[in-house]
């Protein structure tokens, strides 16, 4: 009875930490871009991960606000309203706010992950035979990031052990 009572106590508290811990809503990843847009001096914002349906506030600068609702997938888009150069943030009750960023830092995010992608893919592709090919064209142009990252990819696979024999 001794040895029980304590066993018993301890997972009654386990039993509720469980269930605190299970009714507690998980929070949906909230992200939002922003991007230049079409009307001059203009950008726009879009976001996606955010609660469905319910409305959202865009701060830029944390003066200009504005409102919409998201879609039924959690996602927004504004477009052609705020001034470029401000940061802006997305709030929504509930969820923790987003710093959406700036075009610059989009274009930047954006150079920087096709530099990655073709870095990889330089590798993989001069890995296989030690010999440098000119990187794979789809239907579009090559973004000259990605053809950066490509050919960076290939001098290292070439310039490793791995190629010298």
């Amino acid at each position: 009875m001794a040895v029980l009572a304590p066993l018993t106590i301890s997972s009654l508290l386990l039993g509720s930490v469980a269930l605190t811990m299970s009714s507690a809503q998980a929070v949906p990843s909230a992200t939002c871009t922003v991007t230049d847009s079409k009307t001059a001096g203009k950008f726009d914002v879009s976001g996606k991960g955010w609660k469905p349906g319910k409305t959202i506030f865009l701060e830029a600068n944390n003066t200009h606000t504005s409102s919409l609702k998201t879609n039924a997938n959690g996602e927004f888009s504004s477009t052609g309203f705020f001034p470029a150069g401000a940061t802006i943030t997305a709030l929504q009750p509930g969820v923790p706010e987003a710093t959406c960023g700036t075009a610059k830092e989009t274009d930047q995010k954006d150079a920087q992950e096709q530099y990655r992608a073709g870095y990889r893919q330089g590798v993989a592709d001069t890995k296989a035979d030690c010999k440098k090919d000119a990187p794979k064209q789809g239907v579009a142009a090559l973004d000259p990031n990605y053809e950066k990252g490509y050919n960076a990819g290939a001098a290292a696979v070439l310039a490793s052990a791995l190629c010298k024999k």
